[in-house]
């Protein structure tokens, strides 16, 4: 296991800022995510933590070793970091086997012949392909070339584990297992893990902290209860689950939905134009009454539930309303909205 500090870390390319100011402590053993859109930093830093990019400024520690400083004129090279690398294209040698594949890195570092195969096939049981040792990758799912991928990083037992979009070239059920496995190898190990990733998902069901970056800048680290439900802004909140924003002003202590009489109270004492947000899990309908009027204008039928769309004012409000039935509210149905746990956020 290894501690990781980043601290005021900044990657220029020319006059543009890809990573601007980072900062985290990670503890030993713990799995952190780094989540956020295409641009928006999170692999250039993982990248700088690896060291295949050189930081503009800052400093990085792995453990008790400097492996990045600015300020000191640091650069320990990828190879010396004792860090695991698994890429987003696997990247496995289409030549070997999978046994060989997985005992390169042992190979490079002259380890004996029989203790290489011994720690191999360790790793191949932990990722469940003991029985797959001969096989070349062509011979294999992109499923069990993740596996190779996954068991080559760990077989030379690095102190942190890096993981760069390593789902994204899976299909949506598989992608759901392994993210499982990834997360019961690394309890197993209790290895150190940088995961990055742009999957909501991914990040709120296998990380212990969640770092939600956009155009290069920290917009809140936190354990994803608090990143799902205590949101720092509205880039926040728009990119962890589904949310509907509504156009709000404030009067007093209420927020008032643009276009209606219809008020909050305020609970984060903005003032003036404002946007007002709720998570459709956070709202009731009933054709039978409640506080807020609205029109049914579209429906979406998913299977286990149907998505509404409600005209409110000047909004359209999304609903999703849990195992009903197809015909339970017609379209241009007048319906009765209840909000539970409103946030309010500056308008962009």
């Amino acid at each position: 296991m290894s501690q990781v500090k980043i601290s005021h870390v900044f990657k220029r390319f020319g006059e543009v800022t890809a990573v601007n100011d980072f900062n985290i402590d990670i503890a030993d053993g713990e799995f952190i995510s780094f989540l956020g859109p295409s641009g928006c930093g999170k692999t250039t830093t993982l990248r700088m933590v690896a060291g295949f990019e050189r930081a503009t400024e800052g400093e990085i520690v792995i453990g008790d070793n400097v492996v990045s400083s600015s300020e000191k004129g640091i650069f320990v090279p990828p190879e010396k970091r004792g860090v695991g690398m698994v890429f987003q294209s696997y990247a496995v040698w289409p030549h070997m086997n999978v046994i060989d594949n997985v005992g390169y890195p042992l190979k490079i570092q002259n380890v004996p012949k029989e203790e290489r195969l011994a720690r191999v096939m360790e790793m191949l049981e932990l990722v469940h392909l003991k029985e797959y040792g001969h096989r070349l990758p062509s011979e294999l799912s992109g499923g069990q070339q993740q596996r190779v991928a996954l068991a080559r990083a760990l077989v030379a037992r690095p102190s942190l584990l890096l993981l760069d979009e390593p789902l994204s070239n899976l299909d949506a059920k598989l992608r759901e297992s392994m993210r499982f496995e990834i997360s019961q190898i690394q309890k197993k190990l209790g290895i150190t893990v940088i995961y990055v990733t742009h999957d909501q998902s991914e990040a709120m069901t296998m990380s212990d902290r969640i770092v939600c970056m956009s155009m290069g800048n920290v917009q809140q680290i936190g354990k994803p209860y608090e990143i799902y439900s205590q949101p720092a802004n509205k880039m926040v909140a728009d990119f962890v689950g589904l949310i509907n924003f509504m156009d709000a002003e404030t009067k007093g202590d209420r927020v008032f939905i643009k276009g209606t009489d219809y008020s909050f109270a305020n609970p984060g004492n903005k003032t003036g134009n404002v946007v007002l947000a709720v998570r459709p899990e956070n709202i009731t309908m009933s054709l039978n009454g409640g506080y807020i009027k609205g029109i049914v204008t579209e429906k979406f039928y998913l299977g286990d539930s149907i998505d509404y769309r409600v005209q409110v004012g000047e909004s359209s409000v999304r609903v999703i309303d849990k195992g009903a039935e197809l015909d339970a509210i017609p379209s241009n149905s007048e319906v009765y909205l209840d909000f539970d746990k409103v946030m309010v956020f500056d308008k962009d």
